[in-house]
């Protein structure tokens, strides 16, 4: 495969494209995109692990579009029973039909479920888990995730994309953990490679309670990359909170993939078409997003792992700082008090 690759990327395309064609023509930079977006196609892995995961229960946030449709979709084709926990219930239903529709004809698959969940909600969160007492769960993938929105607080008083993309699944980890811990379960942190772009530690607020009202003005995508950060951390204390329970945690980057999380983005007037041609030549599709989900939601090999950062179906190394178990203690703590954890719900 590398050799196509190779051949493709270095010996074919880019020689015909850099010399034959002029560089200033439009037909120049459509050579370039297409080329890229055929080496893509080539390099990006696919999971191999063939795993079955009949009678067992996934759930999914954000499982109604994107990479975790696609996962979904693959979970119950292995047998799942797969619980879309998702702000759209008519999104969700759809998401549903189509999942069982292009399954039929498969005598092994599973059963798809809709629940409505506002991830960044903590009133939602603790009323979807409620639902779910007494019930084994054996993989949770908190998938559901934003990027790119205004800086803003929720109701309850917390940073939107921080309650999207951290504190929501915090809570919602703690108060699914017996269920998770009857299993023997699977709880699954989608991440960011952006979480390597923070180096200090005061980038995450710790001490304003995430709410990043800096006199500064934020960067684009600041406050998303630094929720991504705190993925890692919580994966990692999870992890050491964990050990001996038979419930193990990983996290993930799935890679720059073509979902709707850009469109906040591409509405920008100057930069939104840069974005779009990044997007288009660079980006996986939302089938090639999910792999690695998929690889740690449903392969036996991988039953036993924890702790781990996990890109392209493979361990990979999460950034220097999101090993300081200072910092992920300190975080753990202030999340708890933010989404005001009570006493029964201390289930880690």
């Amino acid at each position: 495969m590398q050799v196509v690759i190779d051949y493709l990327s270095e010996s074919v395309l880019w020689p015909v494209t850099l010399l034959v064609i002029p560089p200033w023509s439009f037909v120049w930079w459509v050579a370039i995109g297409v080329t890229v977006w055929i080496v893509n196609r080539l390099r990006y892995p696919r999971c191999r692990d063939q795993s079955k995961m009949i009678g067992k229960t996934v759930i999914v946030t954000g499982g109604n579009k994107g990479i975790g449709l696609e996962t979904a979709r693959e979970l119950v084709a292995r047998g799942a029973t797969v619980i879309i926990a998702c702000r759209s219930l008519v999104r969700g239903n759809a998401a549903k039909d189509d999942i069982l529709k292009k399954l039929k004809g498969n005598a092994n698959g599973g059963t798809v479920e809709v629940s409505y969940l506002d991830v960044s909600c903590m009133a939602s969160v603790r009323k979807f888990a409620s639902a779910f007492q007494g019930r084994k769960i054996d993989v949770l993938l908190n998938n559901a995730a934003v990027a790119d929105l205004p800086q803003q607080l929720t109701d309850e008083g917390l940073e939107l994309t921080v309650a999207t993309n951290h504190l929501g699944p915090f809570l919602l980890t703690h108060l699914l953990m017996p269920n998770l811990k009857k299993a023997g379960g699977r709880v699954i942190n989608v991440s960011s490679t952006g979480h390597h772009w923070i180096k200090k530690a005061s980038e995450l607020d710790l001490e304003g309670d995430l709410k990043f009202e800096f006199s500064r003005p934020l960067r684009t995508l600041e406050i998303y990359v630094v929720s991504k950060l705190m993925n890692v951390f919580f994966t990692m204390e999870l992890h050491r909170k964990l050990k001996g329970t038979g419930v193990t945690t990983n996290c993930l980057h799935p890679g720059v993939v073509n979902t709707d999380i850009f469109d906040p983005m591409v509405s920008h007037v100057w930069y939104g078409f840069f974005i779009r041609l990044y997007v288009w030549a660079y980006a996986k599709t939302k089938s090639e997003g999910a792999q690695t989900s998929i690889l740690l939601a449903a392969s036996d090999d991988l039953k036993n792992v924890s702790g781990k950062y996990f890109v392209d179906c493979k361990e990979s190394s999460p950034s220097p700082l999101s090993q300081d178990e200072g910092i992920a203690k300190k975080l753990w703590e202030i999340s708890e008090r933010l989404v005001k954890l009570q006493p029964h719900e201390r289930t880690i």
